[in-house]
């Protein structure tokens, strides 16, 4: 009979079989990654996969997590550097560097592709919307540093939709990307803040 892991051994497994999430997410695809890839480079059986994650779909959700954070934690502190600036100032930091982050990550084909298909493993219709998209969390961090809006909120909410979706394409765009995000984001923010 196997002896249960021990909790540095959990930590070890959970870790690496993350990482190893995130570099498949990247690269492969979630839907062409295999639990035996995953296991493989854990170093555990598929079976003992389960201790860990009750889905693979689960694992992957948990990596788009911590990207999400990651990406909100780049933008916040942005606002921080940003101090003694204009609220059009201040929003136009927080949202360019946003975008920026997500490129940095290398996450593009992971948000394109396959984080529309790891939402159907959200059950709740809210969240998953919300999930969907870092538009909602970039807009939700503009309210958070008390951003204010000469629009509705839902327009907002739209215009930096479709910022988010012209950064799914920054490949057909090419060199000229994030010049032309820049003045995009700057003149949306010109109109939009306060």
């Amino acid at each position: 009979m196997a002896l249960p892991f021990t909790d540095a051994q959990r930590e070890a497994i959970r870790r690496k079989l993350f990482e190893s999430a995130q570099r498949h997410a990247r690269f492969t695809g979630v839907r062409k990654t295999t639990l035996d890839a995953l296991t493989a480079d854990a170093g555990i059986s598929k079976s003992s996969f389960y201790k860990f994650y009750e889905t693979k779909e689960q694992l992957f959700l948990e990596v788009a997590r911590c990207w999400e954070e990651d990406i909100v934690s780049a933008a916040t502190d942005t606002l921080a550097e940003s101090e003694g600036q204009s609220d059009k100032e201040r929003a136009a930091a927080l949202v360019y560097r946003a975008f920026e982050r997500t490129h940095q990550l290398g996450i593009i084909r992971f948000l394109r592709e396959d984080l529309p298909y790891l939402s159907t493993f959200i059950p709740q219709p809210d969240a998953r919307s919300h999930f969907m998209t870092s538009a909602s969390v970039i807009y939700d961090a503009l309210r958070r540093a008390r951003i204010r809006f000469t629009l509705p909120d839902d327009v907002v909410l739209s215009v930096i939709q479709l910022m988010y979706l012209s950064i799914l394409n920054i490949g057909d765009i090419g060199e000229n990307f994030f010049p032309a995000l820049h003045a995009l984001v700057q003149g949306a923010c010109s109109r939009l803040v306060a």
